[in-house]
């Protein structure tokens, strides 16, 4: 009895499903209310449906496939950098130069690392571009300041200059710096008249990429005329550094420096297998540096400034720092600074991380193609009143504003004091021979154990990133 009831209740549905199949298609407000159709998924009436509804099938808009990267592999121990990343887990800060890296092979990728004493003489920097030229080919030590008070303190690079009037923007006021007229490594120099420069490779530690180079690029503003400036190679004769002439074939670039008569930021290369070089230059106008370097690969450049909290950056024209970037485009942009920050009276962090900040962003602006990584204060230790050695009190609380301050521009983070072994690793260093008895820098020996770890660091993300390119490739095609 309860059979027949329940097969007179289904019979009695479907009927009325049927006959409102015959009742013409109704709205309510300005919703249409779909046409009832039962049999539409075997009588394939639902593209008919969807038509009547005014949603033909193939106007509907495709399903884009999502890929989901798996979580990145860091080896035990590892303090990895720090990015953002889309929902996906793509999209990140370095993805840019780790792309870059492929093309190596074929161009020139360059890196600009910018810090204080900590890198002061290509300490750290010079272990990071050597074995990043072992892997990914490359010459020459970069950009090298057309004077250096350091010149022989470093190692990778011998570099002779005179007749340089010298402006840093380290500089007491009343030595007359002008940050207006600052190149992007925060100083310029002006000629006595004749001045000269000679900058040559070594064989003495990285020779293998340091001995020979394969171009020369001299950066300079010049006054209304270009001054006269002659090159020599290998001690060979001197040659007329081409071309000469008026600055107004140069001013109508949009980017140009408008700083002192209009004069542009100028770019001189000589392209020559060298060992040597030799220049000279008679006239006026600013000089900024000599970049020496191959003709693909990696080339780092160091751009250290002793007693810098990194202010400088923000305080280059605009027009200046895009036409730097337009002669010399950087893949990858490391700030490092903190060691004259760092203190343990400095109750906030946060005015050096506003001001620092307008630093990010104008970087962000002349460089939209680069990846710009911030690597934090190292540690710094200090006796306790026990006696005993633990991180100076005030270093922790910068490398946390740091690492807040780089998640809110959007920029990638790496925590070096933690990377390094964080409380008492600077006095191990000490102890092994790999820093100064001050407990805040380290000598050469350690610039090549932190130039290992931050190679390391740098390897392993990129290795990340070929991983989560090629999977999202293989699930596109499986598509």
């Amino acid at each position: 009895m309860k059979a027949n009831k329940t097969f007179l209740l289904i019979l009695m549905v479907v009927a009325a499903l049927v006959g409102l199949y015959f009742v013409p298609q109704m709205s309510v407000g300005k919703t249409d209310l779909r046409k009832v159709c039962i049999w539409s998924d075997v009588s394939g009436d639902e593209g008919a449906q969807s038509a009547a509804n005014g949603l033909n099938q193939e106007d509907a808009p495709a399903v884009q496939p999502l890929y989901k990267a798996r979580p990145d592999s860091i080896p035990e121990g590892m303090i990895p950098i720090e990015e953002i990343a889309d929902s996906m887990g793509y999209n990140r800060e370095m993805d840019r130069f780790y792309a870059a890296l492929d093309s190596a092979d074929s161009r020139i990728v360059r890196i600009a690392y910018f810090g204080d004493s900590f890198i002061e003489g290509d300490i750290l920097s010079a272990s990071l571009r050597d074995l990043l030229q072992e892997k990914f080919g490359g010459r020459g030590v970069g950009f090298v300041d057309i004077h250096s008070p350091n010149a022989g303190f470093r190692t990778t690079v011998m570099e002779f200059s005179e007749g340089w009037d010298e402006y840093t923007a380290v500089d007491p006021k009343e030595r007359g710096f002008d940050p207006k007229l600052q190149g992007i490594n925060g100083r310029y120099f002006i000629p006595q008249g004749t001045a000269s420069i000679t900058m040559r490779g070594q064989q003495r530690v990285y020779a293998e990429h340091l001995d020979t180079m394969y171009s020369a690029t001299l950066y300079f503003t010049p006054d209304s005329i270009e001054p006269q400036i002659e090159y020599s190679i290998n001690k060979g004769e001197y040659k007329p550094l081409e071309p000469r002439g008026s600055y107004a074939e140069y001013a109508l670039d949009e980017d140009t420096d408008a700083v002192q008569s209009k004069s542009p930021l100028i770019a001189r290369t000589v392209n020559a297998k060298f060992g040597r070089i030799n220049m000279k230059v008679n006239g006026g106008g600013r000089y900024y540096g000599l970049a020496l370097e191959g003709r693909k690969g990696i080339v780092l450049d160091n751009f250290s400034m002793r007693g810098s909290v990194g202010y400088h950056l923000g305080m280059m024209p605009m027009k200046t720092l895009k036409r730097f970037a337009k002669l010399r485009p950087y893949d990858l942009i490391i700030l490092h600074y903190g060691l004259n920050m760092a203190s343990p009276t400095t109750r906030t962090y946060k005015p050096y991380c506003d001001k620092f900040k307008d630093c990010i962003n104008r970087i962000r602006k002349a460089y939209p193609q680069a990846s710009i990584l911030l690597v934090s204060i190292s540690n710094r230790d200090n006796r306790t009143v026990s006696g005993e050695y633990a991180t100076l009190k005030g270093v922790q609380e910068l490398v946390t504003a740091q690492q807040e301050m780089a998640k809110e521009k959007k920029i990638a983070f790496w925590n070096l004091q933690q990377a390094m072994g964080g409380s008492g690793s600077m006095v191990k260093m000490q102890q092994q021979g790999q820093a100064n008895r001050d407990f805040a820098h380290i000598n050469f020996q350690g610039g090549k154990v932190l130039g290992k770890l931050f190679f390391d660091v740098l390897m392993n993300g990129k290795m990340n990133y070929d991983r989560r390119e090629s999977e999202k490739i293989l699930v596109d095609s499986e598509e």
